[in-house]
């Protein structure tokens, strides 16, 4: 009979091969562990490992379900540690008198957890099993634990390893990324933690592969340092396969990695707006699009609906059984669009679906010219098909399918009729993803809108309705694909990448945490933009009340009413 492997330790050296492995040492550290091994100037450390960590997310799950996310936190910051752990958290407490605890989940491989966890700098010997566990206890917080809700992960189910390394006296500090063939840097004057949290924009610079530089970047730390931030990046990118990194350049002028890892490919996303799409015509049917959204709108009543030149009508109170409401609709959604196209309900319905196919292709003005000449909707029977339809929207509230009225729009039309009828359970939460009138609404908005310049964050365009977060007070009144704006970039705003259509921010730069996120997720963003001087408000009054189209990759936002 074999041996069983050997255990493994609850604490390593970063320099131990058992580093290697993310499930050991968590995505963090495994990627400076790889670093270092292949000579990269990456600090020595001590990870806690991942196993060390399983008892501490036990107990906050449990903990969890009776008292809540403080009641988590609470147990896991004042539990018990293992004597062996103990041990090695004092030997890793004598790396240097002052010390980074940070932690290196295994979700932190991907940029959309970026800034999720917590980290502690400055940490004396004595406190490092409390930074220690106030590194786990960081998985049962309120803004974690949204991340988790929406991404669909069970709480305390993801093991978290810790890294202790010494702290570092940093001159300046920052992020680095292969853009291409370029090398793209954010630079900030001391530690790259201001940076980090979206409280600072930093300068940025691009460095190319003959070594010309452009960029303010340049005046702050120098063009040789940034030369040699992009030299340390492409080694780290033959080395290990990095394609990011966060860096510092302490007061000796020695270059140190202090996290390196891997970006998503993005696409380098063009929105070229036709000329049709600045008519008014096109304008007025994008706001139907962003009224009526998602399949019901699409299916249920923007094929009559961009038949009315004027506002829709109000809805009309029409009383019809909860089990008969989306077959009401879709019977005087027909009879609508019949009329409206002059042909029998199935060529309406093709047709009408042709057409507003047509409007988001290549050449929309055939589109808007048959449109143009459609005959009104019946304004009566137009407002009794809205009312059935408010009263459906109420009902896959209550029957738990969406948690309002306003998401009700993106419930596959055989879907709502199932719940309603009885015969389906609402499916849990889930990301809606993106609208097939995102692309449409957005060359509008760009085409026809005020336009702003600002500083490209995330890769894209995007499209909604603005939704300013003064707090985390105010995500309440986020919906599915609103575009988030806020005055900084904040790790808060993170758990509403997941289906936000677009993030501007009036602070911070290109290297915050949450715009990593943000290309991650494939979210479009723009940061450094004015809105407030362009719209002569204070952006708690335009809340809710623009639409706002989000180009970034050219770093330009643009805005008209909603």
């Amino acid at each position: 009979m074999s041996e069983a492997p050997p255990a493994t330790p609850l604490v390593l050296d970063l320099d131990d091969e058992r580093s290697l492995d993310p499930s050991v040492s968590g995505a963090k550290a495994a990627w400076l562990a790889y670093a270092r091994s292949a000579g990269l100037p990456v600090l020595p450390g001590r990870v806690v490992t991942t196993a060390a960590s399983r008892p501490a997310m036990a107990l906050g799950a449990e903990t969890m379900r009776e008292r809540g996310s403080g009641g988590a936190r609470l147990v896991v910051t004042r539990m018990d540690l293992d004597p062996e752990l103990l041990g090695g958290l004092e030997a890793a407490a004598d790396v240097a008198p002052e010390l980074v605890v940070r932690s290196s989940s295994l979700l932190e491989g991907g940029g959309e957890w970026a800034g999720a966890f917590t980290s502690y700098v400055g940490v004396g010997p004595d406190d490092v099993p409390l930074a220690v566990r106030g590194c786990w206890a960081s998985a049962f917080s309120v803004h974690t634990l949204e991340r988790y809700e929406v991404a669909g992960i069970v709480p305390g189910s993801t093991p978290m390893a810790v890294l202790i390394q010494p702290l570092l006296l940093a001159a300046f500090g920052g992020t680095a990324r292969l853009d291409g063939e370029d090398v793209s840097i954010v630079a900030v004057a001391g530690s790259p933690a201001a940076l980090l949290q979206g409280w600072e924009p930093g300068a940025t610079a691009r460095v190319a592969v003959d070594g010309t530089v452009a960029g303010p970047a340049a005046q702050l730390v120098g063009e040789s340092t940034l030369r040699r931030i992009a030299a340390e990046l492409r080694r780290a990118a033959d080395a290990v396969g990095a394609s990011t990194c966060e860096w510092a350049l302490d007061t000796d002028d020695g270059i140190t990695l202090l996290q390196v890892g891997r970006s998503p490919v993005t696409a380098d996303s063009q929105l070229e707006v036709h000329p049709d799409l600045a008519l008014p015509a096109a304008a007025r049917i994008a706001s139907l699009t962003r009224r009526f959204p998602g399949p019901i709108g699409e299916e249920l009543v923007l094929p009559w609906a961009v038949s009315i030149l004027g506002d829709p009508p109000q809805p009309s109170d029409v009383g019809v059984p909860v089990e008969r409401l989306v077959d009401e609709i879709v019977m005087r959604s027909e009879m609508l669009a019949a009329a409206v196209w002059g042909r029998p309900p199935l060529e309406a319905r093709r047709e009408a679906a042709a057409v507003l196919s047509g409007l988001r292709g290549q050449e929309p003005g055939a589109a808007l010219a048959r449109i143009g000449g459609l005959a009104p909707a019946d304004e009566g029977r137009a407002a009794e098909l809205l009312g059935v339809l408010e009263a459906a929207r109420r009902a896959l509230v209550e029957a738990g399918a969406v948690s309002r009225s306003e998401l009700a729009w993106h419930v596959g039309v055989e879907e709502a009729r199932r719940i309603l009828a009885g015969d389906m359970d609402p499916l849990p939460r889930r990301r809606f993803g993106y609208g097939v009138w995102e692309p449409f609404n957005a060359a509008v908005v760009l085409g026809t809108g005020e336009r702003l310049p600002g500083v490209a964050a995330a890769p894209g365009v995007g499209c909604g309705r603005l939704r300013f977060l003064r707090d985390t007070g105010g995500m309440t009144r986020f919906v599915a694909r609103d575009v988030v704006v806020a005055r900084y970039p904040l790790p808060n705003w993170a758990q509403l990448l997941w289906d936000a259509a677009a993030v501007v921010t009036l602070g911070g730069g290109p290297g915050a945490h949450l715009f990593e996120s943000a290309r991650a997720l494939a979210i479009p963003a723009v940061c450094g933009v004015h809105l407030e001087d362009t719209l002569g408000m204070p952006l708690e009054e335009a809340d809710g009340r623009y639409a706002i189209a989000v180009d970034g990759t050219n770093g330009i936002v643009a805005l008209t009413e909603w």
